[in-house]
């Protein structure tokens, strides 16, 4: 790579970069800083020309014999074969799948150029990972009728099928086009692994941060000798990373992989966009009009999940107050554009926004006092009180409705994460001594409870988040009923501090992860079990 960067330099070749074969030299990096010749216009050049990349086509040549990259050993080619990697599945089966690809997942993350991707796919020239990863990717997307169709009992086995496939290249390192591995780890972040696992969605996260940050897409590209179609699928990837990071990561509290004060990458804007566009325009696809708004805005909306978690969880000093964060939120809110303002449109992916929006809110406030809230004056101006509460109702309403219009498999996965949210704040509800309040804290515990089991084969996380509120209903339950002395209705081994017997009945394979039934004593959900102090009600701003 750096003989090839050297040669460049000394021929003083001004060729143009190809996206998928990039030299990226970060300012600290000795060799940057040495090289002052690089100095365009007062800052440092940081992408440039690399090697060509050497990569495969699945085409098959005259004699039959697939056309396999020269690095591998033919022991390694026989391991892949043994495994199935270079079959597609049946070509009507194929199809469907990658339509699916096309009209349901491409449209809410654009991370491939469509043009591009649908020749290769006509000429059969897709990178085998890509081939699984698309098919993993539309296992998790699609209907049951083409789960069936395709040959599988149930969504989870078609799911593991095409991952292990897309996972065994990626381990064997069959594919050296960096693009292509990132655009397919991006995809296998959609498989959630178990606690036990070392690949899961984080540590697909964490590689593709590393791949990302390789090629330099964290910085920007403007002075780059880069086509704008290639510039414009670099900064879609980027802040299709930043989404899956912010909210894969405070999904379960988990540091954040990417630290955004070492990227300038620019902010997406409708001309990256333009293609697509255009494509979905002539064939009328009901999400034409938003999804470019909509992957702005959620890339907008995930920058201030880290705001969020600086300001509320990070330890140490902070220069940014929890007040100027609910100020951030409402001035989002303020400047969305009209294809995605919920108060305006009552388009699918304005109604996801909505969602995550009352999601941001919740997590801001979640464990925090009324009284706490009220305090910061200004930053409620706009958003009402008790909004955790009210946020939870709006999201436990806002999930119902897609479920009963069937569009639970056209949304982005992001859109599932504030159900849990909105669970856990009405569990809290729940657990009131008001009786009102607890009554409607466990219409929309049940209701999250519904809206999860209707995605739990496609959402990985979904499983466990369900067996959690079934675990803590019981939990309320036998407490009201040792409170009225009816313990005998209830299963009297079982106590409200002690959830072992119910946890231990559980069947491992319902729960997706594959989760032990000691995962109760997780410290992520400790507090979420300490039912020792009762709960007399909230602060009185919050009620």
């Amino acid at each position: 790579m750096f003989n090839h960067f050297l040669d460049t330099r000394q021929t003083n070749s001004q060729d143009a970069i190809d996206k998928c074969s990039i030299t990226y030299l970060g300012e600290s990096f000795p060799l940057a800083l040495v090289l002052e010749d690089l100095r365009e216009g007062g800052r440092t050049r940081l992408h440039h020309p690399g090697p060509p990349i050497e990569s495969p086509e699945t085409v098959q040549h005259v004699d039959g014999i697939l056309n396999h990259p020269p690095h591998l050993l033919p022991e390694d080619i026989a391991f892949l074969e043994a495994k199935h990697v270079f079959e597609y599945p049946p070509p009507d089966v194929y199809d469907a799948l990658i339509e699916v690809f096309l009209n349901t997942f491409l449209p809410i993350y654009s991370l491939v150029h469509r043009p591009e991707f649908e020749d290769h796919y006509r000429q059969k020239k897709l990178p085998w990972i890509i081939v699984h990863s698309c098919c993993f990717i539309a296992t998790t997307f699609c209907t049951d009728v083409l789960i069936h169709r395709a040959g599988y009992a149930t969504r989870k086995d078609a799911r593991y099928a095409y991952y292990s496939k897309a996972k065994v290249l990626f381990d064997t390192n069959y594919e050296r086009n960096k693009i292509v591995v990132l655009q397919s780890t991006l995809m296998l972040t959609f498989w959630g692994g178990g606690p036990n696992d070392y690949w899961n969605t984080w540590s697909w996260i964490s590689a593709a941060v590393t791949i990302a940050e390789t090629l330099g897409i964290h910085r920007s590209t403007l002075g780059a000798n880069m086509s704008p179609k290639d510039r414009s699928l670099l900064k879609r990837l980027w802040w299709m990373l930043v989404v899956r990071d912010a909210s894969c990561s405070t999904l379960v509290g988990r540091p954040f992989r990417i630290n955004m004060e070492h990227g300038d990458a620019e902010m997406l804007t409708l001309e990256d966009f333009e293609v697509d566009a255009r494509i979905l325009e002539a064939a009328d696809h009901p999400l034409k009009i938003s999804f470019a708004d909509y992957q702005i805005q959620v890339a907008r909306l995930s920058l201030l999940l880290y705001d969020i978690d600086y300001a509320r969880f990070i330890p140490g000093p902070k220069a940014l107050s929890m007040s100027q964060v609910y100020d951030r939120l409402q001035a989002w809110k303020n400047d969305l554009p009209m294809a995605v303002d919920w108060d305006q449109s009552s388009d699918l992916l304005a109604t996801c926004l909505s969602m995550m929006y009352d999601h941001h809110l919740m997590l801001a406030s979640l464990g925090v006092s009324g009284s706490e809230v009220a305090a910061g004056g200004s930053h409620t101006n706009g958003i009402q009180l008790p909004f955790a509460e009210l946020a939870a109702q709006r999201v436990s309403t806002q999930a119902s409705a897609i479920i009963m219009k069937n569009q639970s498999l056209m949304v982005p996965h992001e859109t599932y994460q504030p159900v849990f949210v909105a669970g856990v704040v009405s569990y809290m509800s729940m657990r009131s001594s008001q009786t009102t309040q607890s009554q409607l804290g466990r219409f929309v515990v049940d209701n999250c409870r519904m809206v999860l089991h209707s995605v739990r084969d496609a959402w990985d996380a979904a499983p466990w988040i369900i067996t959690l509120f079934d675990g803590l209903t019981i939990s309320v339950n036998a407490s009201r009923a040792q409170e009225h002395g009816e313990a005998h209705t209830m299963d009297m081994a079982r106590t409200p501090g002690d959830l072992s017997a119910f946890m231990g009945d559980l069947d491992e394979s319902t729960m997706g992860f594959g989760m032990p039934a000691s995962w109760q004593s997780n410290p992520m959900f400790s507090a979420l079990f300490d039912v020792s102090q009762p709960m007399d009600g909230f602060e009185p701003g919050m009620s």
